[in-house]
């Protein structure tokens, strides 16, 4: 599956390698990890009302200095699996070229407007939540989208846009915005 990457989300951490012997063992063998998480201050709190992460290897040439370089990249993914108790997402290499299948979105109430995740109307069939983080009214959520889904807070209904590089807020059939 071909994913391109929207928007990560706040949570980051790390898993090296079990030899400490090796000088290189936090860079050639770590893996990264990505999930949905609510900041308060200088705290970070995982309020996982579905626990899920996003998991980078060696091999997806992620550089965890600059996170946000893969954002807008487009990545060969392993499908999303349950497994433990949370939603595994493997990025495993970087692709060019090629459409993207899916694409991975980050919401927030700040930006996006509040979701009713009680309701099941708040996304399309397709839509495919990663992690979500919820307190209150403040929430963070990493989905998969398609091109055709949609996600419905309470300002509106949020599309991919026609380029496929964010999201937009849908007003009508002819008129969008950012």
């Amino acid at each position: 599956m071909r994913v391109r990457i929207i928007g990560l989300g706040t949570n980051w951490w790390a898993a090296h390698s079990r030899d400490l012997n090796d000088p290189f063992c936090f860079r050639r063998n770590a893996a990264w990890f990505n999930s949905a998480g609510l900041m308060y201050g200088r705290r970070l709190r995982m309020c996982w009302a579905f626990p899920g992460q996003l998991r980078f290897n060696l091999t997806s040439n992620f550089d965890p200095e600059r996170p946000l370089r893969s954002v807008g990249r487009t990545f060969e993914c392993s499908e999303p699996n349950f497994f433990g108790g949370r939603m595994h997402l493997l990025f495993r290499l970087p692709v060019s070229g090629d459409a993207p299948e899916r694409f991975l979105v980050t919401l927030n109430e700040r930006t996006h407007g509040r979701i009713l995740f009680a309701n099941s109307a708040w996304r399309s069939d397709g839509v495919q939540p990663i992690s979500v983080s919820v307190r209150g009214a403040r929430y963070e959520a990493m989905v998969l989208i398609g091109a055709t889904d949609w996600i419905e807070t309470e300002i509106g209904r949020w599309i991919l846009s026609t380029d496929g590089r964010r999201i937009e807020l849908e007003i009508g059939a002819s008129e969008r915005i950012a």
